[in-house]
């Protein structure tokens, strides 16, 4: 199963965490996500789905907060 946990993880992510984008690389014991997410609450239950997913697998959470506001205004088309 190792060379398909990859795939398990991304499937877990998708449908337990709903985020998409995050990339999961398998290291030996370890499993690394990167990638950027909205919120600490999203980065920890990416980790959590990946968590279930990978059991017995170390979790290297190198996910990154990306701060997302809304627009200033309204946006006008012409």
């Amino acid at each position: 199963m190792t060379e398909y946990l990859p795939a398990h993880i991304q499937e877990a992510l998708t449908s337990r965490a709903h985020e998409l984008g995050i990339r999961v690389d398998v290291r030996g014991n370890v499993v690394h996500l990167r990638g950027e997410v909205a919120s600490e609450e999203r980065r920890r239950a990416v980790e959590d789905a990946a968590r279930a997913a990978a059991e017995g697998h170390e979790i290297c959470n190198e996910l990154h907060v990306v701060a997302v506001t809304e627009p200033d205004g309204e946006e006008r088309l012409s």
